[in-house]
């Protein structure tokens, strides 16, 4: 879905890239937290389960808002404003797939407290 929308920002159809970022992000949210039956209901339990802070949870309904304005009301963004929605749900990619297992890989490489190295 992620390279769709980079060929719709691509190809200067921004409705069509904020639309994309809008279901990317709910897709995700639901491969996570279930259906909930809302965007509301998705958005809290995403919360809920510790996926994003309230910052981040607030910073995904603004993301929401601008593919519904897109789908609904005629809102055209801006190169700008997709680069903003696409900044946002890449790190929220990376937040819930990506930095666990990096994070899991850096752990073992650390040396712990009790293991010094003399010098």
């Amino acid at each position: 879905m992620l390279k769709e929308i980079y060929v719709a920002l691509q190809n200067n159809q921004p409705r069509l890239a904020a639309m994309g970022v809008r279901s990317l992000i709910e897709t995700i949210m639901i491969s996570k937290s279930g259906d909930n039956g809302t965007f509301k209901k998705n958005i809290a339990e995403f919360e809920k389960l510790g996926y994003v802070s309230i910052l981040q949870r607030e910073r995904i309904e603004a993301i929401l808002e601008a593919g519904h304005a897109a789908i609904h009301r005629a809102f055209k963004p801006s190169r700008a404003d997709i680069v903003t929605l696409l900044d946002i749900a890449e790190h929220i990619i990376e937040t819930v797939y990506l930095h666990k297992s990096k994070v899991e890989e850096l752990k073992k490489r650390v040396p712990s407290k009790n293991n010094k190295k003399q010098g």
